[in-house]
């Protein structure tokens, strides 16, 4: 796990819980982990059981998981998220679907509502950094798998715009590494790993952090041990009022 978080992002103190003991969590944990990731203010919504049933899980393993964290128990951890609430945070903004049912307009605002989250979630002296490592860096290459590459690649499109030697990867019939092999500390990275993520992609990252290769990574709320690759990380606000994301 991360010992420091990457600049970009602003963490909050239920997700400074989470991260720091997510990769020890067995698997009935990390479902409630993501759960709470998600959408926080259930914890205030929810009895233990409650919210054992929504992220399918046991109540004995909500006690767990809620001792993990370093509470007493479950009231005690409702207590430190509504002392969150009460200051704001946009974190607690975002709420499941009551209903099945949903209109244009809900879709709308709701993606405003993702938009707006994931802007006040951004260190800006972080965007300029990454901005300036844009315009200096030798090379610059996107990254992403699944329903991220086609984010990289469009990422990809708009880079072009401005600077020569910006690559999308992975390629069609390539190895990866035939791509990003000479890549340094000179360089730049952009990671784009949405839900769902490739294991490949933490792999790739890894590989890169270990050369020193400065690493931009834009993800959603979920991510947890890739982001201790990141030397940048943008966590956006996803998750969409149906089975698609936002």
């Amino acid at each position: 796990m991360p010992k420091k978080r990457p600049a970009g992002a602003k963490p909050r103190a239920i997700e400074r819980h989470i991260q720091s003991v997510y990769a020890s969590m067995p698997k009935s944990e990390r479902a409630l982990a993501d759960r709470v990731l998600e959408y926080p203010n259930e914890v205030l919504l929810y009895s233990a059981t409650e919210l054992a049933e929504v992220a399918g899980a046991s109540k004995a393993a909500v006690s767990r998981f809620v001792k993990r964290l370093g509470f007493r128990d479950f009231r005690e951890m409702q207590r430190e998220i509504r002392r969150a609430q009460t200051t704001g945070d946009p974190i607690f903004l975002t709420a499941p679907p009551t209903t099945g049912r949903s209109t244009l307009m809900d879709h709308l605002e709701h993606d405003v509502s993702c938009l707006r989250q994931t802007i006040e979630a951004i260190d800006s002296a972080a965007v300029e950094e990454v901005a300036r490592r844009i315009l200096s860096a030798r090379r610059v290459v996107c990254m992403g798998y699944r329903n991220s590459y086609y984010l990289a690649g469009y990422l990809r499109r708009q880079l072009v715009l401005i600077r020569p030697q910006v690559s999308l990867v992975p390629n069609a019939g390539q190895m990866l590494m035939e791509d990003i092999a000479d890549l340094g500390p000179d360089d730049l990275l952009f990671a784009v790993g949405v839900r769902r993520r490739s294991a490949k992609l933490g792999a790739a990252m890894g590989l890169m952090h270990d050369r020193g290769v400065p690493i931009a990574y834009l993800t959603d709320r979920r991510a947890v041990s890739t982001l201790q690759y990141a030397t940048w990380a943008f966590p956006c606000q996803v998750r969409g009022m149906s089975l698609f994301d936002s």
